[in-house]
């Protein structure tokens, strides 16, 4: 067990390495110039040259990405262009309302599931058994992809 769980996280590295890469050349692809989005439209050239350097964008494409991945690896995201503050700091808050909801939530399901399980097995072969039993997977639908799918199907199922 030991062999097969090292043997996954040994191919889970090329992977990462090559999804970041991807990431990375997908960003820098893209059309604009993230300098752009801060600073004003009427800059001085230097003030743009200046920004660039100080993150980087002046180097080429491989060394932006090596000097990238040493700092991922050390666990420095850098900056957001868009707040200024830490990506650490702000990929902290997100983490900290996403497990808060993803309990409330699990909360939410264990209550109704047990709610729905007992009063299916109170009501056992009468319809309200039946509409207990299948209450669940359309409403879990509903809250795993999106309302969008949901009211779509729940549209045309009648």
């Amino acid at each position: 067990m030991l062999s097969y769980i090292l043997r996954r996280v040994l191919y889970a590295v090329p992977i990462a390495l090559a999804v970041s890469l991807l990431c990375f050349l997908l960003v820098h692809i893209a059309p604009g110039d993230p300098v752009n989005a801060i600073v004003p439209a009427d800059a001085p050239q230097a003030v743009v040259d200046q920004i660039r350097a100080e993150y980087g964008l002046d180097k080429p494409l491989p060394v932006q990405f090596g000097l990238w991945l040493l700092k991922v690896v050390q666990g420095d995201l850098g900056r957001s262009l868009a707040t200024g503050r830490a990506v650490t700091d702000d990929l902290f808050v997100a983490v900290q309302n996403t497990l808060r909801l993803s309990l409330i939530a699990a909360a939410i399901g264990f209550a109704a599931g047990t709610l729905l399980g007992a009063i299916a097995g109170a009501f056992r072969g009468s319809w309200i058994d039946r509409v207990a039993v299948g209450t669940p997977p359309p409403a879990s639908r509903c809250r795993i992809t999106g309302s969008a799918w949901c009211w779509s199907s729940s549209s045309a199922s009648r």
